[in-house]
């Protein structure tokens, strides 16, 4: 806990400190320019970017430095008097690394003589001092994948975007610079489309001092910048699942080419050039849909009503179409763009925005047969930014950056509470609660926003050969507005909210505000690199807590207190042979809870009764937030050693552990009125440790490229969710908190991933791999007395995707059919399983209930959302046009 106190000072340190470039999206490059035969070092040597103003001299040891370069390839030209000026080409850049670029000078014989030579990258980077995987735009279309998810997921150690055996929620996910999960639920609102990445970071393991609010890993993405030249690119695709298991998937065999959709299209180049003021865009759009492998029949309407409690003699009621229905489809529209101005030589300007909606319906069982009787689900997510660069010298510059967020979210069944295709409750109940709905609808309208206005300041100095500084700050101010309601009928038949003081009605805004500021500190000395780092972060959560948690509903309230925390890193990255380097870091990494947790029940009310009825979209019942929840804690370290085996082949193999404190969890409460409750506090605990071993080739033109990893952990805690509590409590009897570590729901303990790319005769091929033991489970049973928690394991899964394009060049346009095929060999992979059986095909626990309801028992067990989804073929074109000449 923490006064006001620390706000004045940092608020205070951000007026005087000097601070520039937005941390994580340039590197840098350094070299030494020499005479090629003596070897002497050149002084003055005039060292440029090839096509921009970005250049420096060589100093007195004929060394330069050209820091703040956006990720990409680039060509860097030397040239002094009386020596022929010399050309090295496909210069890469990465963020946060540097490359080295050396010259040595021939003296000129022939007057306009060009030393051309094409740069080759290092077998291993000598200055990564933590686990992390950089992928460019080139690589990213070599994979051939069509979401940036699927390239998270491919990286080791990451399991269905738990990464290192973290909580979900634990990764922050940054664009140019800025941060951009929903702070309500901390999952990331937006998908950004692969055309749009210039570069991308996954760092799985420890982090330096610029990024926080994230305790497992980092997303850094760089997205693309207008070039001097027109380019563009249209595609589309089509396509469904086509699969053999028409016994678990319904209606599979009924193939539609249309099923899945897409149609894309990007342009980019220059739109301004006068008085020295230049000015590029980058802009695209997509819009995508797909029907999903989840389907059902519309025999039933939400206002049927059916009764099955008298078994002999039913009462039905069917008005549906009977039409085979999507029961999970997904529709999503986005638009992307960038404007890069350039006002004056050592001065930039980038201008960006991103709109995306995305309108859903998630499977839910009970609406197989009433599908129009579950949730539509519709997002959007809205994003601004502005950002300036200003280069001081080629060893200082300054970016400024202001961005501004809007996310919203709505789930219902109508979009008027008051609509009159609502029906009550009981038109839903007809069935027991354990059969197909024949009737009614879920009854909860939820509805949210959160605005987040976001400045940030960062500096970045080369103050010597050796040393690297950053310094930098942000502030960020939310409003996070919820409303949401249960709809009952009162004694009347009429549609009604119930009552604010109620809690199946809950509304609240809320403008917490978070502060951090941070140095880093990199150290070139001679071979070994430090990367050592200090951060800070403030958060005012403009919350109120209870005084009286024996009567929370009447209790007196104060204000919320604030709460800080500083947060040290370490890494060390130190040669041993001329390709091969140990890597050693350690940090402390800290992440406020998810809004959620702190605001829920926003009133402190606790009911004495629980309705009949669905339990509302993000929330339990009787469940109370606390304001004052702590910061989470991960304190990790890793050591690893990466080998150049070959120009092009490496191996590199790191051990891991992380030790997390103060995770979210729940306390059980009683009211004076005989009430039970559960609140929110920081409560819960766990360790991760593993291994991972990683051997890639990289790929050459004409040859073929391969990655393939192997991770082996343990995640172990008391709890893996924070709800986790509340359903122990609804046991009969109530189950017994873990007092000890148990295996946690997403323990993997192996997983293997394999990637491998080529090109052939104008073919691209890339076959995608992943391997993993099953998740663990608890085996409960009405048979069983014995419970051990997540003592069992599901079966292991295996999937293989196969992508292969062909390029044509055709009247200067190149055309590229393709096709993908994801689960290529059709493998049921299990996502979950009954708890009775261990098997997602049956359950022991059936042979104990009576079904009554519409269809057989053995089809409403029958559950296809418990696979992975089967195979997938998709059919497509691109047609690119433009590009430099």
């Amino acid at each position: 806990m923490m006064s006001v106190n620390p706000l004045k000072k940092i608020l205070w340190l951000m007026l005087i400190i000097p601070s520039i470039l937005t941390a994580g999206i340039t590197g840098k490059i350094q070299g030494q320019v020499v005479e090629a035969v003596s070897g002497e070092p050149l002084v003055g040597v005039n060292v440029i970017v090839d096509g921009s103003n970005m250049g420096a001299s060589t100093d007195i040891d004929g060394y330069y430095i050209l820091i703040g370069l956006s990720p990409g390839t680039y060509s860097i030209r030397a040239s002094y008097i009386a020596y022929a000026p010399m050309m090295i080409t496909d210069v890469k850049v990465m963020v946060d690394l540097t490359t080295d670029v050396n010259f040595e000078l021939q003296p000129q014989v022939l007057e306009g003589e060009l030393v051309t030579v094409v740069a080759k990258a290092p077998t291993v980077r000598k200055d990564v001092t933590s686990t992390s995987y950089r992928v460019s735009s080139e690589e990213i279309e070599a994979l051939q994948v069509e979401t940036l998810s699927d390239i998270i997921n491919l990286q080791a150690g990451v399991v269905e975007g738990h990464f290192r055996g973290g909580r979900g929620g634990e990764v922050m996910y940054i664009v140019d610079g800025i941060p951009i999960n929903d702070s309500y639920s901390g999952d990331v609102p937006m998908d950004i489309e692969n055309d749009m990445i210039q570069a991308m970071e996954v760092i799985s393991g420890t982090f330096n001092a610029e990024y926080g609010q994230a305790m497992s890993g980092i997303v850094n993405i760089v997205t693309k910048e207008g070039q001097d030249y027109f380019a563009g690119k249209v595609s589309t695709y089509f396509g469904d699942y086509i699969s053999n298991h028409s016994e678990t998937f319904d209606h599979i065999e009924d193939v539609n080419p249309l099923a899945i959709n897409n149609l894309q299209a990007s342009l980019s180049g220059p739109f301004l050039s006068i008085w020295g003021i230049s000015a590029n865009f980058s802009v695209m759009a997509r819009k995508s849909y797909s029907e999903g492998y989840l389907f059902g029949q519309e025999i039933f309407l939400p206002r049927d009503s059916s009764n099955f409690y008298d078994p002999e003699h039913p009462s039905l009621d069917s008005t549906g179409s009977g039409d085979v229905v999507a029961l999970a489809p997904n529709e999503r529209m986005t638009v992307q763009g960038k404007i890069t101005i350039k006002p004056y030589s050592k001065g930039k300007v980038n201008i960006s925005g991103f709109y995306q909606t995305r309108e859903y319906r998630d499977y839910d069982r009970q609406f197989k047969y009433n599908p129009l009787g579950n949730y539509q689900r519709i997002n959007g997510d809205y994003r601004g930014s502005l950002q300036y660069t200003h280069l001081f010298s080629a060893e200082t510059f300054l970016t400024l950056n202001a961005s501004r967020g809007y996310t919203e979210y709505s789930q219902y069944v109508y979009e008027n509470w008051q609509d009159p295709r609502y029906v009550p409750l009981w038109y839903a109940t007809g069935t027991g609660g354990n059969g197909f709905s024949t009737g009614g609808m879920r009854m909860w309208q939820h509805r949210r926003s959160n605005e987040d206005n976001i400045a940030k300041f960062d500096f970045t100095s080369q103050i010597t050969k050796q040393q690297k500084v950053g310094l930098g700050m942000s502030l960020k101010q939310g409003n996070l507005w919820l409303h949401e309601y249960w709809i009952y009928f009162d004694e009347k038949n009429q549609v009604n909210q119930p009552p604010d003081s109620s809690w199946y009605n809950n509304m609240y805004t809320h403008k917490p505000i978070e502060l951090t500021a941070y140095i880093q500190d990199k150290l070139e000395l001679g071979e070994m690199i430090i990367n050592a780092g200090l951060r800070y972060d403030y958060f005012d959560p403009d919350g109120q807590v209870p005084l009286d948690f024996n009567d929370p509903r009447h209790s007196e309230l104060r204000k919320a207190e604030t709460s800080s925390q500083v947060s040290p890193r370490l890494g060390i990255a130190y040669p041993i042979t001329d390709v091969g380097v140990i890597h050693f870091s350690y940090g402390h990494f800290f992440q406020i809870p998810a809004y959620e947790h702190l605001y829920i029940n926003p009133d402190f009310e606790v009911s004495l009764i629980q309705l009949e009825g669905d339990q509302p979209p993000r929330g339990r019942f009787n469940s109370m937030g606390n304001a004052e929840l702590q910061p989470q804690k991960t304190v990790s370290y890793e050591i690893g050693l990466k080998q150049g085996l070959t120009d092009d082949l490496t191996l590199d193999i790191t051990g891991f552990n992380k030790d997390i404190r103060d995770l979210i969890g729940m306390e059980v409460r009683d009211d004076i009125y005989g009430g039970r409750y559960f609140r929110f506090i920081n409560r819960d605990h766990a360790n991760v440790k593993g291994i991972t071993v990683a051997l890639e080739q990289r790929g050459t033109p004409g040859g073929f490229g391969f990655g393939i990893d192997y991770t082996y952990q343990v995640a172990t805690g008391n709890a893996s969710d924070p709800n986790e509590e509340w359903v122990r409590q609804q046991a009969d009897p109530p189950i017994e908190s873990e007092k000890k570590r148990v295996i946690l729901d997403w323990d993997q303990t192996h997983s293997l991933n394999l990637t491998g790319t080529t090109t052939q005769a104008g073919y691209h091929i890339s076959i995608i791999g992943k391997l993993g033991s099953g998740l663990p489970y608890t085996r409960s049973s009405a048979r069983y007395s014995n419970r051990i928690y997540n003592g069992e394991r599901e079966p292991m899964t295996l999937s293989l995707d196969l992508n292969i394009t062909k390029d044509l060049k055709i009247n200067g346009l190149q055309l590229s059919p393709y096709i993908k095929v994801s689960n290529l060999l059709d493998r049921k992979n299990t996502k979950d399983v009954y708890d009775s059986s261990g098997s997602a095909e049956y359950d022991y626990d059936m042979s104990f209930q009576n079904y009554r309801g519409y269809g057989t028992q053995e089809e409403y067990y029958s559950r296809p959302d418990f696979y992975y989804e089967p195979r997938k073929i998709l059919f497509g074109l691109s047609i690119r046009f433009g590009g430099p000449k």
